[in-house]
């Protein structure tokens, strides 16, 4: 039956005074001397009848629809934007960390495998771990070999730290991240003692791993091998605009025949598509090409980045099917 007009009258009023004048139901039932459950009755009408229409707006809703763009966009399943508030770009890196840690926070479960490589963006994850609850059996593998020399570039030092901060334990990688030749990277990678960190990484419930760009002489690949630097000029002629998981990957994500792809000791790019969650970190728009490639290969499900970048990287996407 419609409501005759002076019941739509009082819900009106009852409406009126509990959304825009933020009187409490019991407030509203003081001042017009009915009972608290008549006006929590004509407020449920209220809303029943269509006259109640909520909007709710966020300080980050420019970065919630940037997030769906970009998902949409990319096949990505989740998209984290950090918003681009420095010029500084290790503050920039630093806020993106945080994000990144939060995400994985969220995500950690007991019992869970984690594997990690090194690079800046996973380093800024595991700073971000901050009063992190802890996990019950929780265990972080390395996905790679590793690099002595910088706290990024060993991925001992990541999977170790990133461990501590759930109280869980971490597998230790014993294998430099090249071999010298091929049929030294054969006997090396063939050892049990990496096999089997290797197999486990594959075998991994959730991966985070940082996105390499090769347009910058600052990214951390020239950190990986003393002689990269001086392979410069191979390793652009392949075709190289991005590193994962020390493969260098051309524009559409596929491995190149960049000589130290035939070197690496570390799980492949299409393992780590396999694993059920994976987390990319990177920020700058010097990683946007980077990112793309990436996730043209299908390698990731997850980003997180900064705002600046992610519009490069939509952008960028979106010119694909132009």
């Amino acid at each position: 039956m419609t409501p005759d007009i002076a019941l739509v009258r009082r819900i009106y009023a009852a409406l009126t005074m509990h959304y825009v004048d933020g009187l409490t139901q019991a407030e509203v039932a003081e001042r017009t001397g009915q009972s608290h459950s008549t006006v929590n009755r004509m407020i449920k009408m209220g809303h029943e009848m269509g006259m109640v229409d909520i909007s709710i707006r966020s300080p980050f809703q420019d970065h919630l629809a940037l997030e769906r763009d970009l998902a949409d966009a990319s096949g990505l399943r989740e998209v984290v934007i950090e918003a681009t508030a420095s010029g500084n770009p290790e503050a920039v890196l630093a806020r993106v960390g945080l994000c990144a840690a939060a995400l994985l926070v969220s995500k950690v479960k007991p019992g869970m495998s984690v594997c990690v490589t090194g690079g800046k963006g996973v380093s800024a994850c595991v700073a971000g771990l901050r009063n992190v609850p802890q996990v019950k059996g929780v265990r972080m593998v390395p996905a790679t070999g590793l690099v002595q020399g910088q706290h990024y570039t060993d991925v001992n030092h990541v999977a170790a730290t990133m461990a501590r901060s759930f109280g869980g334990e971490a597998v230790q990688m014993l294998s430099p991240m090249f071999a010298e030749t091929e049929e030294q990277r054969e006997i090396v990678a063939g050892m049990k003692t990496v096999s089997r960190v290797i197999e486990a990484a594959r075998a991994a419930d959730l991966a985070v791993v940082g996105i390499g760009g090769l347009r910058e002489r600052a990214t951390s690949y020239f950190d990986l091998h003393r002689d990269v630097p001086g392979e410069e000029g191979e390793l652009m002629a392949s075709g190289a605009v991005a590193e994962l998981l020390a493969h260098v990957l051309d524009r559409d994500g596929k491995v190149t025949d960049y000589t130290r792809n035939r070197l690496v000791v570390a799980m492949a790019p299409d393992d780590l598509a396999k694993i059920p969650v994976s987390i990319g970190v990177a920020a700058g728009l010097e990683k946007a090409e980077a990112i793309c490639a990436v996730v043209r290969g299908g390698y990731i499900n997850t980003l997180v980045t900064d705002e600046a970048t992610a519009r490069d990287v939509l952008a960028r996407l979106k010119a694909d099917t132009a």
